[in-house]
């Protein structure tokens, strides 16, 4: 089930260095990644991030997981679901995680990569 923890407009949609709690997270219009993001919480967790519009990381950027000390373990890529209203552009040598539902393109730099899936309406 989905969190019920729900939080608008973190950062304004500049995310860098933020840490995100287990929850839903909305963005009216984009996301822009310059710097390491951090997701603490347990391998049970969930985070769903919806981005009306769209998502761009700069050279580098990371998602970078961090467990609870609960002994809960850490989150996984299968923890993650990124919905995208316009699209996603991975900057060079960046690695995010999750499963990204794109509505329209993604652009993946030199060297970047994603642990998860990556679905798209127009091209990848």
């Amino acid at each position: 089930s989905l969190p019920s923890s729900q939080f608008v407009d973190v950062g304004a949609g500049a995310i860098a260095g933020q840490t995100f709690t287990p929850g839903v997270y909305s963005w009216n219009s984009f996301v822009h990644v310059s710097s390491p993001i951090f997701v603490k919480g347990g391998r049970d967790d969930i985070w769903v991030f919806k981005v009306a519009g769209y998502i761009s990381t700069a050279a580098a950027a990371d998602v970078v997981f961090q467990g609870n000390d609960d002994g809960r373990g850490t989150p996984t890529s299968d923890n993650l679901t990124w919905q995208v209203g316009g699209y996603f552009v991975l900057g060079a040598a960046s690695h995010m995680h999750g499963a990204f539902l794109v509505h329209n393109y993604v652009t993946l730099g030199a060297a970047s990569s994603i642990s998860g899936r990556v679905l798209a309406t127009a091209a990848v």
